[in-house]
């Protein structure tokens, strides 16, 4: 992706802390977003929120999106969750292997039912992928105490192999970073992938953002940042350091900290090297990042 003249490369940075809630619900553990901006020459945070929802979220995002590309603002707006899944899954449910990324997307979108009122069906869903690929329990593991899926195990039972691997090349140099089969536990995010994906698709099809919106690195590698341009990209904002003030929630700190984070680095020139992707990725690991793995945005060099 090129860096357009001097000066950063984007106006505004969105930052989303998500959830896989299964009820509405506001404060610790949901969903927040926060959208910092360029005002007279300094970065400042103009809006942040706490939707019950993740339909009210994603409505409010394409309102607050599209509004900034139709003002000719350059975004980028970050989610925390993983955009892909080990090099591999594609293949195993017999999806386009060269564009694995979309038909994962694609086929997460025709499974996944998320109500308005966040009702879902993400652990039925994991149990029937397990199914397609041929086991009970592999490659999804995880689920509440107390329920029974078809295919889907409460604990991991089966091991990871190089045909499908437990960790994405991120998650191996980031090891820190939960694997997206667990689906259930503290810190675990494959729920939140499950239900974040298809959300993102509607995302990038609503009638104010398509042909604008690219997601990285899928759809970026010869991408120039225009005027009502968006990319949308993978974050991670434990990458970070965050200090709550006091009674404040952390996650309402986590995305000002990460888009303060991102927009520090877009100042200063460094942002363009963590969009083109890290130099120590050998050829083959990336084109498995931008095909079907994804990668996290700001993460650059070796664990």
């Amino acid at each position: 992706m090129d860096r357009q003249g001097a000066g950063p490369l984007f106006d505004a940075y969105v930052m989303v802390d998500w959830s896989a809630a299964a009820r509405p619900c506001r404060g610790a553990d949901s969903i927040w977003w926060a959208l910092l901006a360029w005002q007279e020459g300094d970065r400042a945070l103009m809006r942040r929120e706490n939707p019950a929802t993740r339909a009210a979220a994603m409505a409010q995002l394409a309102d607050l999106l599209g509004g900034l590309a139709d003002g000719g603002k350059r975004v980028l707006a970050g989610f925390d969750f993983p955009f892909g899944y080990p090099a591999g899954f594609a293949g195993r449910l017999g999806l386009d292997e060269q564009q694995a990324w979309r038909g994962t997307w694609t086929l997460l979108d025709e499974l996944i039912d998320d109500g308005d009122d966040n009702g879902n069906n993400r652990f039925a869903s994991a149990g029937q992928l397990n199914r397609r690929i041929g086991h009970d329990g592999f490659p999804f593991w995880g689920h509440p105490h107390g329920h029974r899926y078809d295919g889907l195990m409460a604990r991991k039972t089966a091991p990871y192999d190089d045909g499908l691997p437990e960790r994405r090349l991120i998650e191996q140099r980031l090891p820190r970073a939960k694997t997206v089969w667990q689906l259930n536990g503290n810190g675990s995010v494959g729920g939140q992938t499950l239900m974040g994906l298809p959300r993102l698709r509607a995302l990038c099809a609503d009638a104010r953002l398509r042909g604008r919106a690219r997601v990285w690195p899928f759809e970026t590698a010869d991408m120039s940042i225009g005027a009502g341009d968006i990319v949308i990209a993978e974050v991670y904002p434990s990458l970070v350091p965050h200090d709550p003030e006091p009674g404040q929630v952390k996650d309402a700190c986590q995305v000002h900290s990460i888009a303060r984070f991102l927009a520090a680095a877009d100042e200063d020139g460094r942002l363009a090297g963590m969009i083109a992707l890290d130099d120590t990725l050998t050829p083959a690991e990336e084109a498995a990042v931008r095909s079907e793995e994804g990668w996290i945005l700001g993460v650059q060099g070796r664990a």
